[in-house]
């Protein structure tokens, strides 16, 4: 599918010329009157880019059929981008589908998984709820992946190890040449899923990525979303990367097809560089934005390669969630073993002022 940036087709049936695509970024997302803020669920209010947008409405038209090409056409365009083959690539409905049929893969017949806490709990949940056993293993003092104590934890009943990088809640990032030491100290004794959702959401990615371990052929999978960075929550599609045998493996145990309006979303969405760049830097202005405050008002907080912040609230997270929620904003959340700390995702930048404005009001 080939999108002019200079003729997007929207909703309306009209037409827009690029010069109008930062206006349009800048309202999408934006909530009605009377609404809460929603700064609680990791979402990306800016998305989907105007290209993605189009590329939906296009595909309600031709709904009638199912995304068997079109979720070719996507496939071959993440290895493309990624620089590996069609065979390397599942498309999947969001990430979270790639994360359980990953631990559906090596769990189901029981035995143990690996990973942090805390950490995003659909892989762990979802193995435990196939019958396997979670060793969860404490972040480190600096809120990252303890990777010595993960590496210890792993035993010959261990069928999966479990990575986010960047962590959530956490926001914590492994630097990539110890993630890939990891990798090739503990892939020959288990799998590893390693969960990228908001990698790509920072311009060092490949200096960070597991890649390179899925290009060596080893037992590393990659998963990623386009959730984040474009903004595509609700269209639910992601992918993982694999050796082309794990690959097979996960696709015979899929549960979903893809939708065709999110998969036509998708491919527009990653070729539309201008709204990624642009993603990107409100994100990061977000953050700031974010963090600045928190620094205003003398609270700590991790450092964020995520679309979020998980800082500490010096009393009760849920406290702090019912003073939000009167000034009109949704946050979360708390999670243990750090019973004071709380999470607040990135909205749009003058949403992040709202915030500023209500945690300073909190906090006085």
């Amino acid at each position: 599918m080939n999108l002019s940036r200079r003729s997007l087709i929207l909703g309306t049936g009209g037409l827009l010329s690029v010069s109008a695509a930062p206006l349009l970024f800048a309202q999408s997302g934006r909530p009605q009157r009377g609404e809460m803020l929603r700064l609680i669920a990791n979402e990306n209010p800016y998305g989907p880019s105007p290209a993605a947008q189009a590329a939906a409405n296009k595909a309600i038209a031709e709904g009638w059929k199912y995304a068997m090409r079109e979720t070719g056409e996507l496939k071959k365009l993440i290895a493309e981008l990624e620089g590996v083959s069609t065979q390397n690539v599942i498309v999947t409905a969001g990430s979270s589908e790639a994360l359980r049929i990953s631990a559906l893969a090596y769990g189901q017949q029981g035995g143990r998984v690996v990973a942090a806490t805390p950490t995003f709990s659909f892989l762990p949940g979802y193995a435990r709820s196939i019958g396997c056993e979670v060793d969860e293993v404490p972040l480190d003092a600096d809120m990252k992946h303890d990777l010595d104590a993960m590496a210890a934890a792993v035993n010959k009943d261990t069928r999966l190890i479990y990575v986010c990088q960047p962590n959530n809640p956490t926001g914590t990032l492994l630097d990539g040449k110890d993630l890939r030491a990891f990798l090739d100290a503990v892939s020959s004794r288990a799998p590893v899923v390693v969960d990228e959702a908001y990698l790509d959401l920072w311009d060092d990615m490949a200096e960070h990525t597991a890649l390179t371990a899925v290009r060596e052929e080893k037992p590393v999978i990659v998963t990623r979303t386009f959730s984040k960075l474009h903004g595509m929550a609700g269209l639910r599609v992601g992918y993982a990367l694999a050796r082309p045998d794990i690959i097979k493996r996960l696709d015979a145990l899929r549960v979903t097809e893809m939708n065709l309006a999110g998969v036509m979303a998708a491919t527009a969405s990653l070729q539309d560089t201008e709204f990624l760049e642009f993603s990107r830097a409100r994100i990061r202005e977000c953050l700031k934005i974010t963090t600045d405050v928190l620094d205003e008002v003398r609270r700590p907080y991790a450092p964020s390669r995520g679309n979020f912040v998980y800082f500490d609230t010096g009393g009760s997270p849920r406290d702090f969630m019912g003073g939000m929620r009167k000034a009109g904003i949704l946050t979360g959340m708390s999670y243990s073993p750090y019973p004071t700390w709380a999470r607040v995702s990135m909205g749009r930048v003058e949403d992040m002022h709202v915030l500023a404005d209500a945690v300073r009001s909190y906090f006085a």
